[in-house]
C-alpha cells in the first residue's frame, strides 16, 4: 500500500493550505490540521446489474466521513447497497493510516508547478493563480484573472484608498489594480519552481515567442503571490494592507525568512480566531508570544460566546 503525505496551496484566491494523506484508492484532507475529511475513490466495477437509482452517480470520490482525534469518526451517509462493503473496506483502511500520520502535519509542499498571471509590459510574474503537484496535471486555463475572493469582499478594509463609483469594496479595487496590470489580453505561464526558488518557464496561455524555457530568479516571483512594487504610493499601501490582512494564511508557508515570519506573526495577532484555527499547521514560529496572545484572545472570545468577527477558513467560504 503506497502512502503519500503532502501539502498544496488553495489558490485564486489563496486561502490556506490543504494537507493530504493519499492512498492509491482513497485520500484524507485537512485545512486546519485537526479535522480530516475522508474520501474513497469511486473506481468500482459497474455492471448492468447495478441498481437503477445509482446510474446517475458520476463522482470520483465518495465521502466516507470526518475524523478528528477528539471526536473520532463521524460517518457520512452512503446509499444502501452501493458497493457498501468496498467503501467500508477502503474507508477503514484509510482511517487507520490517518490515525497514524495525522500528528505529522504540516507535510511538505508538492505543488511545484505554478501558474502565474504575467505583467503586460515586462511579461514577468504578477500574481499566482494556480498550482499543481504533477506535470500531467498542467492544463490550459482560460480564466486569466486574479481574484481577491468573497471573504476579502466581505471583510477586508483599507484606509489607503477611498471607494469610488463602480467599486463597492476594497476587494474590487484590488481586482482592478492587479488585473489591469495584466492588460486587456492577459497572458499566463506555468513555471516549475525548484527548491532554491528559481523558476523554469513551461507552456502558457497567450505567451509571446521565446518565453518557454526561460529561467527566472526567485526575486522575480512575488513572495506573497501578488506584486507588491507599485510606483503609486496609494496602490502600494493597498497591497500592503491586503498582505497584512492575509497574514494568518501566509504563516502557513514554509519558505518565509525569519524576519518576514515574525512581522506576519505580529500582524496576525489582530486575527485571533484564524490564528487559533490554523496554528497547528504553521511550520515554524519565531515569536511565540504573538501566537500565544492571539490564542488567548480567541479562547476568551469563545468563552464569552461573542459572535466571531472573522469567518472560518473553510473551503465553502472561498
Amino acid at each position: 500500500m503506497d502512502i503519500v503525505c503532502y501539502s498544496e496551496r488553495i489558490l485564486n484566491p489563496f486561502r490556506g493550505v490543504m494537507n493530504v494523506i493519499a492512498l492509491d484508492d482513497a485520500e484524507a484532507v485537512t485545512t486546519d490540521g485537526v479535522n480530516w475529511s475522508l474520501y474513497v475513490r469511486d473506481n468500482f466495477d459497474t455492471t448492468d446489474n447495478d441498481p437503477e437509482e445509482f446510474a446517475h452517480i458520476d463522482n470520483p470520490h465518495i465521502r466516507f466521513g470526518i475524523w478528528s482525534e477528539a471526536g473520532g469518526l463521524v460517518r457520512a451517509p452512503v446509499l444502501p447497497g452501493y458497493h457498501y462493503r468496498e467503501i467500508q473496506h477502503k474507508g477503514e483502511r484509510l482511517l487507520e493510516v490517518v490515525r497514524h500520520y495525522a500528528a505529522d502535519v504540516p507535510f511538505e509542499f508538492r505543488d511545484y508547478y505554478e501558474l502565474w498571471l504575467l505583467e503586460e509590459s515586462t511579461r514577468q510574474p504578477l500574481a499566482l493563480i494556480d498550482s499543481v503537484c504533477c506535470d500531467h496535471d498542467i492544463y490550459d486555463n482560460d480564466q486569466l484573472t486574479w481574484r481577491a475572493g468573497n471573504l476579502c469582499r466581505s471583510q477586508f478594509k483599507s484606509e489607503a484608498a477611498k471607494l469610488t463609483d463602480g467599486f463597492d469594496t476594497h476587494a474590487d479595487l484590488l481586482n482592478q489594480l492587479i488585473n489591469s496590470r495584466a492588460g486587456n489580453r492577459p497572458s499566463a505561464q506555468w513555471f516549475l519552481r525548484e527548491q532554491n526558488g528559481y523558476g523554469y518557464g513551461l507552456k502558457g496561455i497567450n505567451l509571446k515567442q521565446g518565453l518557454v524555457g526561460r529561467e527566472m530568479s526567485p526575486r522575480l516571483f512575488p513572495r506573497m503571490f501578488v506584486e507588491d512594487h507599485w510606483e503609486n504610493s496609494t496602490h502600494a499601501k493597498l497591497i500592503n494592507d491586503f498582505i497584512n490582512w492575509m497574514s494568518p494564511w501566509f504563516l502557513l508557508l514554509d519558505f518565509l525568512k525569519d524576519d518576514q515570519r515574525e512581522t506576519l506573526e505580529q500582524t496576525a495577532r489582530r486575527h485571533a480566531l484564524l490564528v487559533d484555527k490554523l496554528h497547528v499547521l504553521y511550520p515554524k514560529i519565531i515569536a511565540e508570544k504573538h501566537i500565544k496572545a492571539a490564542r488567548v484572545e480567541a479562547m476568551l472570545r469563545k468563552t464569552r460566546q461573542e459572535k466571531p468577527q472573522e469567518a472560518d477558513n473553510s473551503l465553502g467560504s472561498l
